[in-house]
């Protein structure tokens, strides 16, 4: 049965681990690894026939080169080859042993293992247009798997035709019914102005690095300018270590952009997945608006209540409800006792805990906490009205 860990996606072509087409290939076309065997779980998107070092230049990256070197001068022509292709950020590259290059010169293999770039042999007599024409139409048929899977998960979670016809198709991918879920809601925030469908192909590529690593069941789509993982997974454990190594990749000035993250719960089953993928929108959206990198539904507390009330306009209501006169006083007086009451909340209503954190008078405290009393008609010696006032609080944060 095909397993899931397999697909990995790269914009809309369907990419494949250098290991997985090596390990179906070396008894039927006697392939064998020379070098870079850390390098085995580089990305392929295609296969190309390159016999030029100077087309090198118009690869796209991502390609498994073949090589029969007719135009092989030297041992030096064939390292500069291997170079120029490392370069060009090639997956890997296979030679045909033969009448134009009958060795592999050391240099060659000592080059490959160092920077981790695959280095593969076939036989002469091995056709390279028919190993060619297999990897191309692996990779082809990997893509329209891929899709299908992404397609059914997504109508599953959107209630888009009859789920047990869903349910059997993704039991032929390896799922089952009792397969575990959690979703990984990923949103842009591009640091040095690059056009957002590059960065979206980079982060989808961090992604797929560290799923094939760890072979996660996972698949990948776009919603909304964010890019959403489905772990099949049963332990929250994991999930953390996934998203880790995301942060690690994604934490540096070079990527060219800083992610935010929302998780949903892990869930058992399809037939509420469509509340699983909303939680990790929820948990994005509080990613973003506390800014902090990386929101777990599961920790959010009293923040689940609330966005669990669909009907905003009642949050709306409550929030102005509570605090429509202050801001407005602030407003109008380029005052901040919004932020004053906040403080004063956050140190459980102690003046003195108040006092110091701010440096001033504890006198002046109770003057300004006497104010806020005076324009909200609040006693904030009032548990109950304390409490309003942190619930409004809670709620601006999710507004």
């Amino acid at each position: 049965m095909f397993k899931i860990y397999n697909i990995i996606r790269t914009g809309d072509v369907m990419a494949l681990a250098v290991s997985k087409l090596y390990s179906n290939s070396g008894a039927l076309y006697q392939m064998k690894l020379l070098a870079g065997n850390k390098g085995l779980n580089n990305l392929v998107e295609w296969v190309h026939i390159v016999e030029d070092e100077e087309v090198s230049a118009f690869l796209h990256g991502h390609e498994l080169i073949f090589i029969a070197g007719y135009m092989c001068k030297d041992n030096d022509w064939l390292v500069r080859f291997a170079k120029n292709i490392y370069e060009a950020k090639a997956s890997a590259f296979v030679i045909n042993i033969g009448p134009y290059i009958k060795t592999i010169p050391q240099e060659v293999i000592d080059f490959c293992n160092e920077v981790n770039l695959p280095l593969l042999t076939i036989p002469w007599k091995t056709r390279m247009v028919d190993i060619t024409r297999d990897f191309c139409a692996r990779i082809i048929h990997n893509q329209n798997v891929e899709t299908s899977i992404s397609t059914t998960i997504k109508d599953i979670i959107f209630k888009i035709g009859d789920l047990d016809t869903q349910i059997q198709q993704m039991e032929r991918y390896g799922f089952t019914r009792e397969s575990y879920f959690c979703f990984v809601n990923i949103s842009l925030n591009n640091i040095h102005g690059d056009h957002e469908s590059v960065n979206m192909e980079k982060l989808k590529l961090y992604v797929e690095q560290i799923a094939r690593t760890r072979q996660q069941l996972f698949i990948s789509f776009t919603y909304q300018h964010n890019l959403v993982v489905v772990l099949s997974e049963n332990k929250m454990d994991n999930v953390h270590k996934f998203v880790d190594k995301l942060m690690d990749l994604t934490g540096n000035e070079k990527s060219g952009f800083l992610i935010y993250i929302g998780v949903s719960s892990i869930m058992q089953g399809f037939s509420n997945q469509d509340t699983n993928f909303d939680r990790a929108i929820d948990a994005n959206e509080m990613a973003k608006k506390k800014n902090v990198r990386v929101n777990y539904y599961d920790d959010l507390d009293i923040y689940k209540v609330l966005m669990a009330v669909k009907d905003k306009k009642t949050l709306y209501e409550f929030y102005y409800d509570v605090f429509g006169k202050l801001e407005q006083y602030d407003m109008e007086n380029d005052t901040d006792l919004m932020g004053f009451l906040q403080s004063y909340l956050e140190n459980n209503g102690s003046p003195q805990l108040v006092s110091e954190q701010k440096f001033i008078h504890r006198n002046t405290v109770n003057n300004q906490i006497k104010k806020i009393e005076k324009i909200t008609g609040y006693n904030l010696l009032n548990l109950d009205e304390k409490v309003r006032c942190s619930i409004g609080f809670l709620i601006k944060d999710i507004l």
